[in-house]
């Protein structure tokens, strides 16, 4: 087992009324507005501040749903290796009008808004976390639509 220092996370996989999904580009990828928890701060908190810091969307537009799943990876940050803990959260868009304005000082190329049935093309070029985490919302959704 790796003894690795732990950094907790928290980001939001947000929607909005069109049942469209709220992604950023960065590195070469697709992922989704996440950040480290600050002191003080709530993993809410945080993964409200992350996706409004991320891509622009007003944060009075954004509101938690409700919890979703965390997922882990490891991560290189200050020249370390890390254990990377994420919980996510389900966060609901009022009003996706705003023009997006993705976070480049963190490497964001750009933010967009991708419909649940068009998914499939920007999650072929995603973290598997990512991949998962969206799979599981996917099935949550359906089963809470019955």
């Amino acid at each position: 087992m790796l003894n690795l220092p732990v950094i907790e996370a928290a980001g939001g996989l947000t929607i909005d009324n069109s049942d469209r999904v709220l992604f950023i580009f960065k590195n070469g990828r697709w992922d989704l507005p996440k950040g480290i928890v600050e002191k003080g701060k709530s993993t809410s908190q945080t993964a409200l501040s992350e996706v409004s810091e991320e891509t622009g969307q007003p944060l009075d537009t954004l509101t938690v749903v409700g919890e979703l799943i965390p997922t882990s990876h490891i991560s290189k940050y200050a020249k370390k290796k890390w254990l990377k803990r994420t919980q996510w959260f389900l966060i609901r868009c009022s009003n996706s009008n705003s023009p997006l304005e993705p976070q480049t000082a963190e490497g964001i190329e750009h933010c967009v808004w991708i419909p649940i049935w068009e998914l499939e093309r920007p999650l072929s070029n995603c973290p598997s976390r990512i991949q998962y985490l969206v799979s599981f919302w996917k099935k949550l959704r359906k089963i809470r639509s019955k």
